[in-house]
């Protein structure tokens, strides 16, 4: 296999003396196929405005849009953030360049004309920025693929840091204090890069999301990236059967049931969920009803009356007492009101059970 050498963040925590010499071991890969919504991430989430200069927003929407693995915009513009602080003419003692900090053997590998303009060079943003988003999109489908039990993108971001073998080798997040450090600091940046959800379009039986709504804090990373990818469907017909791979379109085998709605949000946050409601309320982890989270998979008798073990329908729990649903033949993707679902005693909306897919 090739050798990469490590990256390093500029202006922030940098790897260990111990780890400098260290390189990152990883099979070249090709640039990913395309997000189902290129420019803005896998799962929609959008840069908030001003966040970043407005020369570097679409070379970063393109990049993340590059990305199946649910690297967003904002996630990739709060680790340009933390390497340079979009300083595209930023160097390190240790040798690091650019704005995303390229060692020389790493842009080697990674390092492409990305526009066209007959230069490759990490101090060439769009270069920069496009190397940046393919190697962070291979290290989390390499951290997905590893077996760990962590968050893939924050698996990445360490490796990024200090070298893939460096989280094998600790089976998760190294102990080193500059690393820790690096992945807590963009991790807590991502939501000064992310635009709030707009009302979006909404269907005759649609709650309104108060202004200015956004994904509760604190919420799971891979939860949050299925709800705004989900939230980001609201208006599209139900189609029972329908995969869910064009909610939005014309073509009923696209559009989205209730099953394939929770399955393909999570699959744009690097999830697999089984198809059906009686498979997906075996998934994940068991919750009080009453102890629920957004990112919680909600389960109802349906208009089948099913119980806990085949429940009829099946909706995705958003936070603030609200949830996400396909309903049914005739209606839009629409949000509602959980404590209405809870307290119903019996009929299609009562609730026999409650998954959580990430903790």
């Amino acid at each position: 296999m090739p050798k990469r050498a490590i990256l390093l963040a500029a202006g922030a925590a940098t790897a260990p003396a111990g780890v400098l010499a260290l390189v990152l071991l990883m099979a070249a890969t090709d640039t990913p196929a395309a997000a189902s919504a290129p420019g803005r991430g896998p799962y929609g989430s959008a840069l908030r405005p001003g966040s970043v200069p407005a020369r570097y927003v679409p070379m970063i929407e393109r990049a993340a849009g590059a990305c199946d693995q649910g690297l967003t915009s904002p996630r990739l513009a709060a680790q340009l953030h933390q390497e340079s602080g979009f300083d595209p003419n930023a160097q390190s003692p240790a040798g690091a360049q650019g704005m995303a900090q390229f060692v020389p053997d790493t842009w080697h590998t990674w390092g492409r004309d990305a526009e066209g303009n007959g230069v490759t060079s990490p101090f060439d943003p769009a270069d920069a920025i496009d190397a940046q988003g393919r190697m962070m999109c291979s290290l989390i489908r390499q951290a997905r693929d590893s077996g760990i039990d962590a968050d893939p993108w924050q698996l990445a971001l360490a490796g990024y840091n200090a070298g893939w073998h460096a989280v094998e080798a600790a089976h998760g997040i190294p102990p080193y204090r500059e690393t820790r450090q690096y992945v807590a600091a963009v991790v807590a940046a991502v939501p000064d890069f992310t635009a709030p959800l707009s009302a979006g379009p909404q269907g005759p039986a649609d709650g309104a999301l108060p202004p200015g709504w956004d994904v509760p804090a604190g919420t799971h990373p891979q939860a949050a990236a299925a709800i705004r990818w989900a939230l980001a469907q609201r208006g599209g017909w139900y189609t029972f059967g329908g995969d869910c791979a064009d909610p939005l379109g014309t073509a009923p085998s696209h559009r989205c049931d209730c099953s394939s709605l929770v399955q393909q949000a999570y699959a744009h946050a690097g999830i697999r969920l089984s198809r059906s409601t009686f498979t997906q309320v075996g998934e994940g982890q068991p919750v009080d009803p009453d102890s629920i989270r957004p990112g919680d998979l909600v389960f109802t008798t349906g208009t089948d009356g099913g119980g806990p073990g085949r429940p009829g329908h099946v909706a995705l729990y958003i936070g603030d007492g609200l949830l996400l649903e396909a309903p049914r033949t005739g209606l839009q993707i629409r949000t509602g009101s959980y404590q209405a679902w809870r307290a119903a005693g019996s009929g299609p909306d009562q609730v026999v059970a409650v998954r959580r897919i990430v903790t």
